[in-house]
């Protein structure tokens, strides 16, 4: 495969669906509208809380 035919093939991809969990936010839509908006949804996990 040329680097033509590799960038034509990565401009055909699409994203059909994702699923996740993030901080702050209740579903992947609100995910994305942070993004979008610029909100800082890190938050730090102390020890004595379990990571799932």
């Amino acid at each position: 495969m040329d680097n033509w035919e590799t960038h034509d093939a990565m401009e055909a991809m699409t994203v059909i669906r994702m699923a996740g969990r993030f901080p702050g936010t209740k579903n992947i839509n609100e995910f994305w509208q942070n993004l979008r908006d610029g909100v800082e949804s890190i938050s730090l996990i102390g020890e004595q809380e379990e990571i799932l």
